[in-house]
């Protein structure tokens, strides 16, 4: 009954609701105010070129835009574009129609050469955007890209308000790449007037509803409203976002009203929840992510079927997950997160069987078990989960070492740099498609650090995710990607555990937050402040 719970409390989640019970946030009646939140360390950058972080892509959320976006739940939907884009027949077209007055903070108004000076910026060589990959579909980029040719047919621009991009194959996923930060427009002369190029990523200049005002690194970011906005200027005034490390003076800050939200962990959040008093302010947070343990399936004794079904009946993922993260999880028996098209509610796992596991390792030649390891980051969440998986396991026989990596040493040795036997690790989303969860993790064409650590490999499984790629009804891209999870996980690659569910507690004055599945879809442009209480307007006003 738990698991199904907290399946039901995740789907609302990622249609971004709130729990059940909650108060529903009245309409705001009244502009002004500063929203005061705590980032846990500094912005590497804010040049969407080389943003690879869910905390840059959150930060240039609210100063730039893209053709498109994403909305609340995830959709895609127009932004810098009037409407969505005008589509050929064979996919492999797009004719995007610029809204018209849209200004930079600068001034200057957009116009269609900016989307073609920006795309053709991530693919340059030179700019070396770890990035440029959201572009690659396009016409010309592979050569572009190499420094092979100067030219780049696949966007142009067509007078001063139309934006033509040509595919090299239809994408039924690029609107979604679009959406990405490596997307967004900028202005070519506030980029080139730093000597340093990687300069502009602390004076950023774009079209969103924020504006950079002030940046004290390792202190605080403050952003003031765009009143020129073209979507209209936000309810607040301005964000101040401080950079707290410690999560504990975070919750104290919290607690004394000098935040307005806070991102709660497992002990907080039961905490909250059991006080009357916020109850009402936690708000689901939809993560798109699994956690799950990896095999090596090229690696004896994980390369045969068997054993690794034994490994999963020898989990009991519900005990583990209901004493280290209960009412924050849902169970997963696959990749795909639910919310998504292409989740497979119908997946069935691998149930807790002890017995048939001892029978499985017996008829894979190992009665007796194996000794292996599991590589993991050191981390205490790691930790709680991985040590009573090594009980499990040893109650068949298999003896797992518990090896803690470094994460930059962990990810090289699970990547290209290393031939592990098993590894607890996670995967979150670049942009909502299931496409994201299926085609890095399990083409063969990914191998190792292009995302498939697993060192999965199946030709049918790489042959329906190609043809997935180029579908572009969903009915049946749907139909397609359920179909490959079904057969990915019938071979057990992993012992898929669970999907997060995680939470977020606000001041009570505060109206109008919606969580995003996506992180670059929050622009904070909704959010507004009400009456606060007495004392805390007395203490803000001390610290001003």
């Amino acid at each position: 009954m738990r698991a199904r719970a907290v399946a039901m409390l995740l789907c609302l989640a990622a249609m971004g609701c709130r729990p059940s019970g909650a108060v529903p946030v009245p309409a705001p009646d009244r502009y002004g105010g500063v929203f005061r939140g705590a980032w846990n360390r500094n912005p590497v950058t804010l040049d969407p070129a080389y943003v690879v972080t869910i905390l840059d892509a959150t930060a240039c959320a609210l100063i730039y835009n893209g053709l498109v976006r994403f909305d609340e739940r995830g959709r895609v939907v127009p932004d810098l574009a009037v409407a969505l884009p005008e589509v050929s027949p064979d996919g492999r077209t797009y004719v995007f129609e610029l809204r018209r007055g849209v200004t930079f903070s600068n001034g200057r108004e957009l116009v269609a050469d900016d989307v073609v000076y920006s795309f053709r910026r991530v693919l340059d060589p030179a700019t070396a955007s770890r990035r440029a990959w959201v572009l690659e579909a396009l016409e010309g980029a592979e050569a572009f890209s190499r420094g092979a040719t100067g030219e780049l047919p696949g966007v142009r621009a067509e007078g001063s308000h139309r934006v033509v991009i040509t595919l090299v194959a239809p994408q039924a996923h690029f609107l979604s790449l679009l959406a990405m930060p490596a997307a967004y427009v900028l202005a070519r002369e506030e980029v080139e007037r730093h000597d340093d190029p990687r300069d502009y990523g602390f004076h950023p200049v774009g079209t969103g509803p924020w504006i950079l005002d002030t940046w004290i690194p390792g202190s605080r970011l403050y952003f003031r409203a765009n009143r020129d906005y073209f979507e209209g200027r936000p309810y607040l005034d301005a964000l101040e976002f401080r950079i707290i490390e410690d999560p504990a003076t975070a919750l104290a800050e919290f607690r004394a009203g000098n935040l307005h939200l806070l991102r709660l962990g497992p002990a907080e959040y039961g905490a909250f929840l059991a006080d009357p008093r916020w109850r009402d302010c936690l708000v689901a947070c939809p993560d798109l992510a699994v956690y799950y343990l990896g095999f090596n399936c090229e690696k004896r004794p994980f390369n045969d079927p068997r054993v690794r079904r034994a490994i999963n009946h020898a989990i009991d993922r519900i005990a583990i997950l209901e004493a280290v993260l209960p009412g924050r999880y849902i169970l997963a028996n696959g990749s795909v997160p639910p919310g998504l098209a292409g989740h497979d509610a119908g997946l069935e796992g691998y149930a807790y069987d002890p017995d048939l596991a001892r029978r499985l390792l017996a008829e894979a030649g190992y009665p007796r078990g194996f000794r292996m390891e599991i590589l993991q980051t050191p981390s205490p969440g790691s930790l709680q989960l991985t040590e009573p998986i090594q009980r499990m396991l040893a109650a068949v026989g298999i003896r797992a070492r518990l090896v803690q990596l470094e994460t930059s040493a962990f990810f090289a040795t699970i990547g290209d740099g290393g031939n592990p036997d098993s590894f607890l690790v996670s995967w979150w989303a670049d942009y909502p498609e299931a496409e994201n969860f299926l085609y890095p993790m399990f083409h063969s064409r990914n191998r190792g650090a292009g995302g498939n650590r697993a060192r999965f490999a199946d030709p049918e499984v790489d042959r329906l995710l190609d043809l997935a790629r180029y579908t572009l009804d969903a009915g049946k891209r749907e139909a397609l990607y359920r179909e490959v999870e079904r057969r990915v996980f019938a071979q057990t690659p992993w012992v898929p555990l669970y999907f997060p569910v995680n939470y977020l507690v606000h001041q009570p004055w505060v109206g109008g937050y919606v969580p995003c599945p996506v992180p670059n879809a929050q622009k904070m442009t909704g959010v507004w402040l009400g009456p606060q209480p007495r004392s805390h307007e007395a203490r803000e006003t001390t610290q001003r």
